[in-house]
């Protein structure tokens, strides 16, 4: 157990607090000191420690007092909660160690006040338990501790003991009881199955004396019976069993007799229930016979029934077929390909018109754009002369300065149009593309692209016809496949359905049931041979019996009379030798002396007294051969009596014998009858059968089922081919249905591909055609027709005409401003009105020749105002919409003709297929009528409308009452057999020992012997009971005598280990085994001792717990740790102390040690001793905490935890 961190809030004087022992300066020390001021909450943090891991500290241990009213709370003084500090309404303590599964935990424990305020009452404390680093919860409330107690492996007492040493607590083992040491020695060690033993030892000895305890009682509860009353049981015994016999005979013969009516009346009750369902199974029978007949008829009809769907079927396709040809007749073809081939000539008429209309339009549509160009030109031409009148007016005064300049830019203006004049006439084909270039543009583009279009459509038109040839290919294989498929799958599903009719037609519940009956009539009869032997042996053994019954009899009547013959004989021996001895003895003789002559005699008055003079030998031999005669008589007689005993045991067992054999014939009988009455009842034509002819049954019902279940195993073979089949088949359709649907989307495509190839075609056609029409001779046109010409490249062209073109246009201009110039410049103004004069004669020239111009171009088109594109568009949508009449004319006259042509051959084949039906309807009529002909002669009475009646049954339905009368007339004959035999039944029972008594009296003599033979069964139970339990009693008293022995010496034996070791708290035998290990514990003591303070030795007093002091400076004297001074307990308590965690270091590792009290007692040398004690605990892994305000010790430890106190009762931590 290692603390790695402590957190404090609001608890004593301590706001927040928290040491980490995992960090730098904690983590290397292996030894620091938490120093302060007295009252600056030092011993707060070992109070946080307790309050974390056991809810308790050592200054509040204990939960007794009363609650009272403290500070505004309702609390116990001791109560751990009093630590919360004033003024605050939560606080808690909360410890990071790490466990003895080395696994690292978090204990808090929480105080906090109600509603979160200062003034609420305090709540129930919190306390939970954490696993790190994941903070997981696995305890809290109540159940903490005890989790908290089994990560540490100690209890709050053992914790205070061995890891934190408190104020006052220091020296607490060293003057604590042995039972305390015993306690922590034994949780330290591991060493609790001591406890455990003496608390075992304990339990036995009081289970042992229970036992005892329990035995001697059980022993007083036995009883026997005295040798006399033994006796008379067992002679009450043999009586009762006499009679009990005798009782049973009467009783089976009373059951034998009424069995007798009982069997009649089960049998006449079988008779009615056999009449009753013969009367019923003929009732069915004749309540289905028209519907059998029916039946019957319709089976035969079965064979005509095809015939008949066939003829049906041909006369509904005829009369289909015969309304096809009148249909078909009916159409007249050529009045539509006539009508038809006239739309296509007017049609073709019109295009050609329209052709022609837009060949003439050509020049007119040349002349048109001409004179729009030179109608521009003029305009612009006119414009500018305009403008130079005015300019002239206003440019006057500039004229002669800028002469000079004028003829400069005459000169460069020439050069400038010479060069641009021999440009243009050297591409002067692009002259029309530059006129309208974005129009030209768009229809050079729109045919490039149509052709790029064509080709790449003929490319997938061909790609897409391979790979529809492909299609094709494939649709035709799977297509096979398919077939293929359904031709198995229909052959396996006939073999199928043959087997599984078969199948049907077997019973196997019936054979089932047959088999069973054969097994269960072998074994009855096989039973009833075994009881037949056995009732012979036995009726053989009775006959012997009998006779040695018999013999034993008069045996027994002669011992008898032997025994009565000497006993008189040993009655009559002994009279007359009493008699002689009673005349022998000493009385006799002494009365014999005092007789006188002559006197009367004192014991029979006589006078003469013939004994009395003398006596003789004769006597004493008379008595000794009376004496003889006795013992033979004696002798005989006992012997007699011992032949009588060994007879009667002899008798005894013959008669039991006897009972028990006639016990079992009459059980064997009854068996018989038993097995007689169940073969009876459940006769059947198996029980006629001999046993060879069963084991025949038997077999063929055998190879029948063999046969039955390797047919079903071909069923389920060819059930699951069949399934394979139809899913291989479904597989096929699958992929057929996908190779279609391809092969559909191909043919689609390809059509698609068709329409846009003829799109394609008469789109470049048209252009091709108005292309040529103007650039026929074109080298660009010829150019990009070959691909040698890029249409960019031919852009760039026409651009560059264009801009070489308004390069001349102002070449021209500035001829023209030069020479108005030039002629302006004329000395003098008289040159100036010239040139106005001049320019104005111009001006009219050329408004003249732009109103011929303008005259002109309007005539073209019949005075209409229209451009010529806008003409030329009209014209062609003319013949886009003749050729596209033309079309559709020429598509829906060859449509005609292939109606035509279509129609021919359907009719030809529906005449045909109507010729070929009526030839087959003859041939089948002709069938129908001869079956008709046999039929009516089988059944005078049958008609057709009957026949198609019969023709309407299923076949299942024909089958299912074939199958009914079939069943039905069996069941009448099994009935018919049932009847027969319980009338022979009835009849062979009524004339076989009828008992004389009615059932009535029987009854009531059962009814008494029953009752008798109750009480004879009580009486004989009650009294054999009596004996066995005597017999038992003297067996168990027997074996009970030895067990109370056996257990009295083990009761013993567990007393002596229960005195020396055990007790009920097993405290005898723990504190026995802890002075070994108080030994060992003081012996690790006495090393650390010996660096603190080599003057003081610790020793265990003799066979206790206690310690003592050996004191080297007083001559090894032993002195009581009780007369060690204030600083001598701290060393010794600081040795011990030291002592435990090496012993507990076995089973709880201690590597935390903390002490808050001892250093103020001790001189500065004997300080400096201990704190290199302690400092050298480092070595070993162990972190020691000393709380302490000594300034040499403060000094001498470097790393320190210092609470310093702060005004306003509050103190802060800080760690140096």
């Amino acid at each position: 157990m290692k603390i790695t961190a402590v957190r404090i809030h609001n608890l004593a004087s301590i706001v927040d607090a928290e040491i980490d022992f995992t960090q730098a300066p904690l983590k290397d020390a292996g030894l620091f000191a938490i120093t302060g001021d007295t009252g600056a909450g030092k011993s707060t943090f070992l109070d946080a420690i307790c309050l974390a891991l056991y809810t308790k500290t050592a200054r509040l241990r204990g939960d007794k007092g009363n609650l009272i009213e403290f500070n505004g709370d309702s609390i116990k003084l001791n109560d751990a909660r009093n630590l919360l500090r004033r003024g605050t309404w939560e606080g808690y303590a909360e410890v990071d160690f790490l466990g003895q599964d080395k696994q690292l935990y978090r204990a808090r424990y929480t105080i906090a006040r109600t509603h979160k305020k200062v003034t609420g009452k305090l709540k129930v404390a919190e306390h939970t338990l954490l696993t790190l680093p994941d903070e997981t919860l696995i305890a809290d409330k109540s159940h903490t501790i005890k989790e908290v107690e089994s990560k540490i492996g100690l209890n709050f007492e053992q914790f205070s003991r061995a890891v934190l040493l408190a104020q006052h607590e220091f020296a607490a083992f060293l003057k604590a009881t042995g039972d305390e040491r015993a306690q922590l020695l034994e949780c330290l060690t591991g060493t609790d199955k001591f406890s455990r033993i003496g608390v075992r030892i304990f339990e036995r000895h009081k289970e042992q004396i229970a036992k005892l305890e329990a035995l001697k009682a059980g022993l007083q509860s036995y009883t026997l019976l005295t040798s006399e009353e033994l006796e008379l049981q067992q002679t009450k015994l043999t009586d009762l069993k006499t009679q009990t016999e005798h009782t049973k005979k009467e009783l089976t013969k009373t059951e034998k007799a009424l069995n007798w009516y009982q069997q009649a009346t089960v049998l006449e009750q079988n008779l009615l229930q056999a009449q009753q369902t013969q009367q019923q199974a003929s009732s069915a029978l004749e309540s289905i016979t028209s519907q059998s007949e029916q039946a019957k008829q319709a089976k035969q009809a079965l064979e005509i029934k095809d015939n008949r769907s066939r003829f049906t079927l041909l006369t509904d396709q005829n009369t289909a077929l015969e309304q096809q040809i009148t249909s078909l007749k009916s159409v007249d073809h050529l009045a539509v390909i006539n009508e038809r081939n006239t739309a296509l000539a007017k049609h073709t008429e019109l295009l050609n018109n329209a052709n022609e209309q837009k060949q003439n339009a050509a020049p007119v549509i040349a002349k048109a754009r001409e004179l729009d160009s030179s109608i521009a030109l003029q305009t612009q031409a006119v414009k500018g002369t305009e403008s130079q009148i005015t300019k002239e007016q206003t440019q006057l005064d500039e004229l002669t300065q800028q002469l000079k300049q004028s003829n400069n830019e005459l000169e460069l203006a020439n050069t400038d149009s010479t060069k641009s004049q021999q440009w243009l006439n050297e591409h002067a084909q692009l002259h029309v593309l530059a006129k309208d270039w974005s129009y030209y543009q768009q229809s050079f583009n729109t045919y490039l692209n149509a052709q790029q279009q064509l080709t790449a459509n003929l490319a997938q038109s061909r790609t897409l016809n391979t790979e529809l040839a492909g299609q094709s290919e494939r649709l035709n294989i799977q297509n096979n496949k398919v077939q293929q498929c359904e031709a198995l799958l229909t052959s396996e599903q006939s073999a199928l359905q043959v087997l599984n009719t078969q199948l049907n037609e077997f019973n196997a519940e019936h054979c089932d049931a047959q088999l069973k009956s054969i097994d269960y009539l072998k074994e009855q009869r096989e039973r009833y041979k075994q009881f037949n032997a056995e009732l012979k042996q036995s009726t053989q053994r009775l006959q012997v019996l009998n006779q040695q019954l018999n013999e034993s009899q008069q045996a027994h009547t002669l011992l008898n009379q032997h025994l009565i013959t000497s006993e008189q004989a040993l009655k009559g021996s002994e009279y007359a030798l009493n008699q002689a001895r009673l005349r022998a003895s000493e009385n006799v003789e002494h009365l014999r002396t005092e007789l006188r002559p002559n006197e009367p005699c004192l014991v029979c008055g006589a006078t003469d007294h013939p004994y009395a003079a003398a006596q003789n030998q004769q006597l004493n031999n008379l008595i000794i051969d009376f004496e003889n005669a006795f013992n033979i008589a004696k002798k005989q007689f006992d012997h007699a009596q011992s032949e009588l005993h060994k007879h009667q045991t002899q008798h005894a067992v013959l008669t039991a014998e006897h009972g028990q054999l006639e016990q079992i014939i009459q059980t064997a009988k009854a068996k018989q009858l038993d097995i007689k009455n169940t073969m009876q009842g459940a006769r059947s034509e198996l029980n006629d059968l001999t046993p060879d002819q069963l084991e025949v049954t038997y077999k063929q019902l055998t190879q029948q089922k063999t046969q039955y279940f390797e047919q079903q195993k071909r069923q389920r073979t060819l059930q699951t081919k069949v399934n394979e089949l139809l899913a291989a088949l479904k597989a096929e359709q699958q992929v057929q249905q996908q190779l279609s649907n391809k092969h559909l989307e191909l043919t689609h495509h390809q059509n698609q591909l068709t329409s846009k190839h003829s799109e394609l075609s008469t789109q470049i056609n048209e252009l091709g055609t108005m292309l040529n029409s103007q650039f026929e001779n074109s080298d660009f046109w010829q150019q990009l027709q070959a691909n040698k010409l890029e249409l960019t490249q031919l852009h760039e062209h026409v651009t560059l005409y264009q801009q070489t073109q308004t390069q001349l246009e102002q070449s021209q201009k500035r001829q023209d401003t030069a020479n108005e110039q030039i002629k302006q410049l004329t000395p003098l103004i008289s040159n100036n009105e010239q040139s106005l004069k001049a320019l104005n004669e111009e001006l009219l020239k050329a408004k003249a020749l732009l109103n011929a111009s303008q005259s002109e171009r309007l005539a073209l088109f019949n005075n209409e105002q229209i451009s010529a594109d806008d003409y030329q568009t009209k014209l062609t949508s003319t013949q886009e919409q003749m050729q596209s009449q033309v079309q559709a004319s020429q598509k829906a006259y060859d449509d005609a003709i292939k109606q035509r042509d279509e129609h021919t051959i359907t009719l030809k084949n529906v005449e045909q297929r109507l010729l070929e039906n009526s030839q087959e309807l003859a041939t089948l009529e002709a069938r129908y009528n001869q079956w008709f002909a046999d039929f009516k002669a089988q059944y005078s009475g049958a008609t057709h409308e009957q026949i198609k009646i019969l023709l309407t049954l299923s076949s299942e339905t024909i089958k299912a009452h074939l199958t009914q009368h079939e069943q039905l007339t069996q069941a009448l004959t099994d009935a018919n057999a049932a009847l027969k035999q319980q009338q022979l039944t009835l009849e062979k029972h009524n004339s076989s020992d009828k008992p004389t008594q009615s059932a009535e009296a029987l009854s009531t003599q059962l009814s008494n012997l029953n009752e008798q033979q109750t009480q004879l069964q009580n009486l004989l139970l009650a009294t054999n009971t009596a004996i066995e339990q005597h017999n038992q009693n003297a067996k168990a008293l027997e074996g009970k005598q030895a067990e109370l022995t056996t257990l009295k010496t083990q009761v013993e034996q567990w007393h002596l280990l229960n005195k020396v070791l055990g007790d009920a708290t097993g405290k005898t035998m723990r504190n026995l085994a802890q002075t070994q290990t108080l030994k060992i514990l003081l012996h690790y003591a006495n090393s650390h001792l010996k660096t603190l303070n080599k003057r003081y030795e610790l020793t265990a007093i003799a066979q206790t717990l206690d310690i003592a002091i050996i004191d080297r400076d007083m001559a090894d004297e032993q002195r009581s740790v009780n007369t060690l001074s204030g600083g001598e307990s701290f060393l010794v308590s600081l040795a011990l102390a030291l002592g435990l965690a090496s012993l507990s270091s076995n089973k709880v590792q201690i590597n935390s040690l903390f002490i808050d009290e001892g250093f103020g007692t001790l001189d500065s040398e004997t300080l400096s001793i201990a704190m290199d004690a302690l400092d050298s605990l480092q070595a070993q892994g162990r972190k020691v905490g000393v709380i302490s305000h000594v300034t040499q010790m403060s000094e001498r430890v470097a790393t320190q935890v210092h609470v310093a106190k702060k005004p306003g009762g509050y103190s802060t931590v800080e760690v140096l």
